[in-house]
């Protein structure tokens, strides 16, 4: 892994992308779900069996996040600090990584503007921010807004058109370089992993 790039614990995702840019704001984009929350978790996860330090902002008591995470693969480790939305005003620069769930409902009464300067000022952090975003919440033009504003964007999708299951894949529509491939993945107790049997 690049030294200006986060490391999913995803290897087929790291290979095809590099990883998480550092230092930059990503968006991380679903229709419903938890399946950004489990990317996340999963980065947390990764940075912390490298000594990496995670702030996780959420509405669910630790408890949640914890039980989430077993189901998933992973252990809440200490490196990783569950706060609650308040912590937002008053975040320090020495985390590796900032994760903030339900940003589109968090922030779902904010002006324009003041979405813009929310963005502006978690961009001048040192560490890298997911924005972690239910489709639907913001109106179309902060949707919009947002996108313009962060560094980058992750966009999970899925497919129930199929007859025995549900068909998942990644597109970033956004990023620090060019990424064409459409990225099937699936989820199971192992967490997130790329399905390389199937491209899109």
């Amino acid at each position: 892994m690049e030294d200006g790039y986060i490391a999913t614990g995803i290897k087929e995702f790291d290979r095809i992308t590099g990883g998480i840019p550092r230092g930059e704001v990503i968006l991380l984009e679903e229709e419903f779900g938890i399946v950004k929350s489990i990317f996340a978790q999963q980065i947390a996860s990764e940075l912390a069996k490298n000594g990496g330090k995670t702030l996780y902002i959420t509405q669910k008591p630790r408890e949640k996040v914890e039980a989430q995470m077993h189901i998933y693969g992973m252990e809440l480790k200490e490196r990783i600090e569950i706060e609650t939305p308040n912590k937002l005003t008053e975040i320090e620069d020495d985390y590796d990584l900032i994760v903030i769930e339900n940003f589109s409902i968090l922030f779902s009464d904010l002006g324009t503007k003041e979405i813009i300067d929310l963005v502006a000022d978690l961009g001048k952090k040192k560490s890298t921010v997911l924005l972690l975003s239910d489709l639907g919440i913001l109106d179309e033009k902060q949707e919009s807004v947002v996108r313009t504003v962060v560094d980058g964007v992750i966009r999970f999708r899925f497919e129930d058109k199929s007859v025995d299951r549900i068909r998942r894949s990644i597109v970033i529509p956004k990023f620090s370089h060019i990424v064409d491939e459409i990225i099937p993945f699936k989820v199971d107790g192992s967490g997130i992993s790329i399905d390389t049997r199937r491209r899109v």
